[in-house]
This record gives structure tokens, sequence and C-alpha cells, in this order.
């Protein structure tokens, strides 16, 4: 339970006015931002807040006007000396507003923010520069931006180049550079500015491999000298590896506060299940729910198919942990045939296939189906299936005439949500044992 500060301005100061905790260099208390989404009317209520601001009176933050909504809402957290605290959330959760807030370009409408030190921060692609001017111009101007003197930027002209490998680029107009090459030089003046507090929101998802992982050994290097990060990113592995403890943020709120492993298995289950309820495109047959192909038959009739728990319940997600059962309800209509069964899961982007099996006669030989209504189902007591969205695949066809059927292809989605505190790091999991075997000699 968070303790309510509400000041009428909302504030942002440094720790000389307020006292802060020595292991404290950022507090955020109940921070809140809106915004309006029609640009006549965020224009409007702008200029009317600065007339009231300029005759003094008091202004009502929390009152929602008219196509404003709230993009953060109460927040509150402290980062202390040495830490790497990790934000992460799905699209439009506040993360960048947040990150704005914290870098002095937005107001909030609500709160406060506290920061001791120097706060340097890399939060959008070319920010701080010049198109026009060249990339020695900009490294001065972003360098004066974050607070650095001129003495400074010269004193460390030379590994600001170096860190950014930009080469003979250093001269020429900023616009003649790659989204990579620009962000190797804001990110090289950042960290030369050695910030005690540095803000970084996912910029480094373009610089190339080499860079990223230069960049990922400076962080670590960075926090071990007592210096505090906050960092943003959809990358959950970096996010992972480098942050102690994460923020997740849903809807302008915080949804959880915990460690890193902990905080990203709950992002992944969060978003696992909001992407699983999402409506399947009405795209065929079945209520809408499936691509549906059938060939021209007079026997036969797809009726459904789908996943089932134990107790017989259509499902739309399982656990790891759990029996995935893929069922396939159908009629023969005429005359008795003998089936040919195969089912799948292909992996949420409809690229590849996960698995692929049939009921092969050494396996599951039916025999001959008679004239009515069937329901196949298939039990798989071990799928392997990682935390993620996939997509049942179901075929049926005469294994007479090898005629088919009926195929189900991807439309209709279930989703595998974690057993634990479960990272995914791909489409299947199983379970190793790691070993080391030392000192095995034979080195000479």
């Amino acid at each position: 339970m968070t303790t309510h500060l509400h000041t009428d301005t909302p504030t942002r100061r440094h720790a000389d006015t307020l006292s802060l905790p020595d292991d404290v260099v950022l507090r955020v208390r109940n921070v809140s931002k809106k915004f309006c989404r029609n640009l006549k009317r965020s224009m409007g209520y702008g200029l009317r807040d600065l007339a009231r601001n300029l005759v003094g009176a008091k202004q009502d933050h929390n009152q929602l006007r008219a196509d404003e909504f709230w993009a953060l809402s109460d927040i509150s957290f402290d980062l202390h000396k040495g830490e790497s605290l990790g934000i992460i959330g799905l699209n439009g959760s506040g993360k960048s507003t947040l990150l704005r807030i914290l870098n002095g370009i937005f107001p909030p409408d609500d709160g406060e923010v506290v920061s001791r030190g120097r706060i340097g921060g890399l939060i959008a692609l070319g920010a701080g520069m010049h198109p026009h001017m060249t990339g020695r111009e900009n490294i001065y101007l972003n360098g004066t931006i974050l607070g650095m003197t001129r003495a400074e930027i010269d004193a460390k002209m030379e590994g600001i180049i170096q860190f950014a490998e930009i080469g003979d680029f250093l001269e020429a107009p900023l616009a003649t550079y790659s989204s990579g090459m620009r962000v190797r030089l804001g990110f090289a003046v950042a960290i030369h500015g050695e910030p005690d507090i540095l803000l970084i929101d996912e910029v480094l998802a373009v610089g190339d491999y080499a860079f990223v992982n230069k960049s990922l050994r400076y962080l670590h290097a960075y926090r071990q000298r007592a210096k505090a990060l906050l960092y943003i990113s959809h990358n959950l592995e970096q996010v992972r590896n480098l942050c102690e403890r994460v923020i997740v943020l849903d809807g302008g709120r915080v949804a959880f506060v915990g460690g890193g492993d902990e905080g990203v298995a709950f992002y992944q289950d969060m978003s696992t299940t909001r992407r699983a309820n999402q409506p399947a495109p009405v795209t065929g047959e079945l209520t809408g729910k499936t691509n549906l192909i059938i060939a021209p038959s007079e026997n036969f009739r797809f009726l459904d198919f789908g996943i089932r728990d134990a107790d017989g319940q259509v499902r739309r997600e399982i656990r790891m942990n759990e029996p995935l059962r893929i069922f396939a309800k159908f009629r023969v209509l005429s005359s008795p045939t003998r089936l040919f069964f195969s089912v799948g899961v292909l992996d949420e982007r409809r690229e590849n296939v996960i698995w692929l099996m049939s009921n092969d006669f050494h396996k599951a030989d039916f025999g001959i189906v008679p004239p009515g209504t069937h329901e196949l189902v298939v039990t798989i007591e071990e799928h392997h299936l990682a935390p993620g969205i996939f997509y049942p695949l179901v075929a049926i066809r005469d294994q007479d005439s090898m005629e088919t059927y009926s195929r189900v292809s991807p439309g209709l989605t279930f989703a595998v949500r974690p057993a634990g505190n479960v990272i995914a790091r791909g489409l299947v999991h199983v379970d190793e044992r790691w070993e080391l075997f030392r000192n095995l000699g034979g080195d000479d």
C-alpha cells in the first residue's frame, strides 16, 4: 500500500529540497499523466491551463476532460544506487511516457519526482540531435543538453568517437546516418556524460549485434560503479540478465513489482492471456473460428475442433504441466469408410510446424468408421510447449482413396501459460540436467 502525496502543483525536484535516504537516487511518488486524443481540444486545454497558471488559479489535475485519458496513474517506486530497474509492459502501457517524465520532458499532472545527481537518457532515436548538423556538432549539442560543459565534451570527444564507431561519417550531416549509426552516436554521448541515473528506452533494439553486446557490457560495468540504470526494452532476455528488479506496467498502472525472473514470467503470462483472449478472425466456416478447406464429398461433414480439458470442456488455454487434448468432431453420412487422421501444432506466426503426428496403423488403427457422428481426441501428456500462442492443425482423409475430406488450418488459437516462474526461450520447453566435468587433463 502506498501513501498518497498529492499536491496542488505536481513537481520534479532535486534532492536538496527533500531528504532522500542515502541509497536512493530517484523517488517517484503517485505520478499520473493524462493526454488528450483530440489535437484541437488538446491545444485548447493547453491555452486554458496556461491562462489559469498566469492568474494563479488552482487547477484540478485529477479531473479528466472530454477526450482525455490517463497514460499513467498513481506510479510509485524508488531507484537505488547501483540498481538496474527494468520497466516492461505491452505497447501503450505507459513505459515511454514514464521515462519522459523522469527525464524532464513532460511534467506530471499529479504526484512528485525527486532525484539526486545528474540524469542522462537515450529515450528516442535521434532525440537531442539535429539532422542538418554534423556528427561532431551533434556531440556538442547533445552533450550540452545532457548537462556537460564544453570542456568536458572536449576531454571526452575521442572516447565518444571511438565508442560510436562512426568513422568517416563524423563530419557528415546526421541526415546521412543510418538508424544504427544514430543510436551508436547518441548512446556514446549519453554514457560519456557519466550520469548518476541512466535512462534507456528500447533504442538498443536498432543497433547491430556487436554494438549491442558492447553496450550491454558497458551497462553492467556502469551499474557496478554504484550508478543507477532504468531500462525499458521488449527484449525480455536483456531485461532478465541486466535488471535485478522489474516493474510491469499495464494500462498506465503498476501491475507487478519484484525480481527480474518473476517479473518477466508475470509479463509473459499476462501477454499470453491477453493475446489468447483476442477474438479469432472470421475467415471461414464453423462460426468463423477457423479456415476450413473442404474437398467436395457427399459422405463427410466436419463439425468442430479445438482443445478440451480432462473434463471434456472446450478450452482456449492450458498450463505447461497440463496434458494437451486436441479434438475433432465430424460426421460420416452414408458409407462406412477407413479414415486417416493428422494433428499438429503451429507457432503464432503460422510459419513453423512445432510437431505433426498421424494415426499410423501401428499406433491407432480405428478400422472402418460407420455412418454417424464421431469425435477424435488426441492426448499428448507431455507436450513440451513453452508459454505462448499456438494454432492446432487437424487433417482428415479417406485412407483408401487418399481423398482429403477436410483440413483445418490456423484460425483458432490456444495459449500455453507458465507453470510457476518459467521463462520462455523458444517454442518448446524441456527439462534438462547440466553437468560440468572439471580438470579432465589432456591439455598438453
